[in-house]
């Protein structure tokens, strides 16, 4: 009798443990849920630290006995997770282990960034060291073998400007990795097969269609855009792109006199020829202007300063002339 008594205590003793150890609820405080983050190798430790820290837990040990008991150690993912109050240490363990709870992380990259930027929407957005992201978008070796041109530098004018997405969690690595494949994906398809200027190098269309991409606010003017730039490069004409002089000198505003008069490797008003690289982030649109550009005699355009952000477009120095003294007018009259 004592013995079955003694049987009957130490199975009830157990019983209370297990369900105390996974099956008891948690101090529910409120009915929001908490978002969670776990870094990459995060340890059971260091998440039990996370979640008490929240207030979801009632006891340290026991998260953590659960946890290592159900191997949670080998299926933690980093990312970002739901996590209600009120929950039992199995249920937090399988919230956090699977994707049903995870929030997607989500980054937009505008047509025009340059790389700099870009590392810091990485930052902002997904919770990335931009330093990691900048090692990686100058890494040569890492950029050709995913099939950007053999010329490149940098990662600039590869990375193409879209939305991403990551359901548990994104590297800078892997970020670059997606938008340069993205790109390549691009490149690859018919917007390359049946190109109006088979003389330009893929490096080269790249790079004009950046300089096309800053310049042109108005989206119909693109191409007509693009054709003024090819045009100087026929006869041999300086492109003098106010964009390539900004980011040669990394201005974050309008460039002065003083401006195109300083020498770097990207000032177009100084050197003949396309710059070194590209100067940003092209779209598909430019990309696509630049390999099938308007045809015209254009040589020249100014910005109209009414607002409209579109240009003036003229054949000779004199017709330039007589439009930059409509824009001059067009900018009094604000």
């Amino acid at each position: 009798m004592r013995r079955t008594f003694i049987v009957f205590l130490v199975l009830a003793l157990l019983l209370g443990a297990v369900y105390y150890v996974f099956f008891l609820k948690n101090p529910k405080f409120s009915e929001n849920e908490i978002v969670i983050s776990i870094p990459p190798g995060t340890t059971v430790a260091a998440l039990t630290d996370t979640l008490a820290a929240h207030q979801l837990l009632c006891s340290r040990i026991a998260f953590q006995l659960a946890a290592r008991t159900l191997g949670a150690a080998k299926d933690l993912h980093a990312g970002r997770y739901r996590i209600a109050p009120g929950l039992s240490n199995s249920e937090i363990i399988r919230r956090l282990t699977g994707s049903e709870y995870a929030l997607i992380l989500r980054a937009t990259f505008p047509e025009g960034i340059t790389i700099y930027h870009a590392a810091s929407i990485a930052k902002e957005k997904l919770g990335l060291d931009s330093s990691i992201f900048m090692r990686f978008a100058f890494d040569t070796a890492f950029l050709h073998s995913l099939g950007v041109p053999k010329e490149t530098k940098s990662a600039e004018g590869y990375l193409f400007p879209d939305t991403y997405e990551f359901l548990l969690s994104a590297d800078p690595k892997g970020l670059l990795t997606k938008m340069i494949k993205h790109w390549k994906r691009l490149a690859d398809d018919s917007l390359f097969e049946k190109s109006d200027e088979e003389n330009l190098s893929l490096e080269e269309v790249m790079t004009l269609a950046s300089i096309v991409e800053a310049e042109a606010k108005v989206p119909d003017e693109r191409d007509t855009i693009a054709g003024v730039y090819l045009n100087r490069l026929r006869i041999g004409m300086k492109l003098g792109a106010d964009p390539t002089v900004q980011y040669g000198l990394h201005l974050n505003h309008p460039i002065t006199h003083d401006d195109l008069l300083t020498p770097n490797r990207y000032n177009t008003y100084m050197n003949a020829g396309l710059p070194p690289g590209p100067i940003c982030n092209p779209g598909a649109a430019s990309i696509r202007a630049v390999l099938h550009p308007a045809k015209s005699r254009y040589l020249y355009f100014v910005a109209r300063r009414d607002g409209s952000g579109g240009h003036y477009f003229s054949r000779t120095l004199a017709e330039q002339d007589r439009k930059i003294n409509m824009a001059r007018a067009n900018a009094s009259a604000e």
